[in-house]
């Protein structure tokens, strides 16, 4: 094949690839899912923990072997990682006690090594062979397309999740076809896992059909101890790249909150009163509205500077945490559709700014070491809100989960806004220290 031809290949197939990787049947449940196979509390903030350390550990490392080996062998790898855990869940047994946990210890430790192989080497691959096809122009619009994409296909993954889980839906199909029985939860704990394992083995296949003309040129052993120069050598460049540190504390300070509170939805939805019929038609609402962000995001992108854009998104997220700290029931809907877009806005930017800012040898590094902050902000943030809810227990002794939910999700707001002024002061030091010891 010519470049060209390669490259429109690697795009189609990263489209393909990151929508079945990304959409996860179990999503709509997540939280659920944990405490009915039998777990406490206590024990999924742990896992959630253990899950956002393997990255940290992981990250940079796979990132630096990424650009050393070839990037399509460690998205091969990831593929076969997520195979694995899946596996390792769904044999799980339910209420299981200590062999439960280590079943769900193991998943989590091959779910975090999966997602730091997986993060920033499929983009580097494509990105790279659309550059050597002189096709780089075209990248914003094949994230366009991958996001819009996998928010339509969430539609129907968090819609069938949900119903394959609720007992209620499941009976009523078992006695279509016959089955006097009754269906408990129990009996329908493992059908979103099993969906996401035949969704798994395509993730393998798109991996596979990636083309890559990577020359090997050193022994195995060598790459290893290249990789880990890689990212000596990165961090270095990282340095010198304002765009870079910027787009790295954006994301982290976003993100990071973001998914704390996308882990907890569930306990929100009932918090504002949604029954549990509904999460999943809410789930797929959520994502038909992120389908229509990335045509926006590409408008804004080619429309409007770098500081306008992320500026927008943070006011957008301020005035998101703010309405879901009143838990609004019912209304309380429409903040989580404000922040859902926003995340889905600042995940498309940051793709098109950081793959312009970065340079070639170094991407995939680069990439990991975003990802790798923003989980340990991730991880730090778990803690902290376990110490939170800990505490408001203790001081609402009489209070029920729900309202010492709702009391929690007042550190939201007042959390975001500290940080990103503590960040922005942060850089601002950095860039201004930096200055001086140039012209000295």
């Amino acid at each position: 094949m010519d470049l060209q031809t390669i490259a429109k290949h690697n795009a189609q197939t990263f489209i393909l690839y990151r929508i079945l990787f990304r959409a996860r049947f179990y999503y709509p449940v997540f939280t659920l899912l944990f405490l009915d196979f039998g777990l406490s509390l206590s024990q999924f903030a742990i896992l959630n923990s253990v899950w956002a350390l393997t990255i940290v550990l992981f990250e940079i490392p796979l990132g630096g072997l990424a650009d050393t080996i070839g990037r399509r062998k460690i998205v091969i790898l990831s593929a076969i990682l997520l195979n694995i855990e899946l596996l390792v869940w769904l044999f799980a047994p339910i209420h299981g006690g200590d062999t439960l946990f280590m079943f769900f210890l193991v998943n989590r430790i091959i779910s975090g090594l999966c997602e730091a192989a997986s993060s920033g080497a499929d983009e580097a691959l494509v990105y790279n062979s659309l550059k050597k096809a002189k096709l780089e122009d075209s990248w914003s619009s094949t994230l366009e397309k991958t996001q819009r994409y996998t928010s339509l296909y969430f539609m129907f993954v968090l819609f069938v999740g949900a119903m394959v889980y609720d007992p209620t839906v499941i009976g009523k199909v078992a006695s279509w076809f016959g089955y006097q029985g009754t269906i408990l939860q129990e009996d329908c704990i493992k059908f979103p896992i099993i969906l996401n394992q035949i969704a798994a083995f395509f993730v393998l296949f798109h991996a596979l059909r990636f083309k890559e003309n990577w020359e090997q040129s050193e022994k195995i052993t060598e790459s290893f101890k290249d990789s880990f120069k890689k990212v000596f050598t990165s961090l270095q460049w990282i340095k010198k790249s304002k765009i870079v540190i910027l787009l790295f504390c954006i994301v982290m300070l976003s993100e990071s909150l973001i998914l704390q509170f996308l882990t907890l939805m569930q306990q929100y939805w009932k918090a504002i009163d949604i029954p549990i019929l509904y999460f999943g038609i809410i789930g797929s609402s959520l994502a038909f509205c992120a389908s229509m962000v990335p045509a926006l995001g590409k408008y804004c992108f080619k429309r409007f500077q770098f500081k306008t854009n992320f500026s927008i998104c943070y006011l957008n997220l301020i005035i998101a945490y703010s309405l879901i700290a009143l838990s609004i029931p019912y209304f309380g809907i429409l903040p989580v559709i404000l922040l859902y877009c926003t995340y889905q806005c600042i995940v498309y930017f940051n793709g098109c700014y950081i793959h312009d800012a970065c340079e070639e040898s170094y991407r995939a590094t680069v990439l990991s070491v975003q990802s790798m902050l923003s989980f340990s902000k991730y991880g730090l943030i778990s803690i902290l809100y376990s110490f939170l809810v800990a505490a408001l227990s203790n001081s609402m002794i009489q209070a029920s989960l729900n309202q010492v939910f709702k009391k929690s999700l007042a550190a939201f707001p007042g959390y975001f806004a500290f940080s990103t002024i503590s960040a922005f002061l942060i850089y601002r030091l950095f860039i201004r220290k930096k200055q001086t010891i140039l012209r000295n």
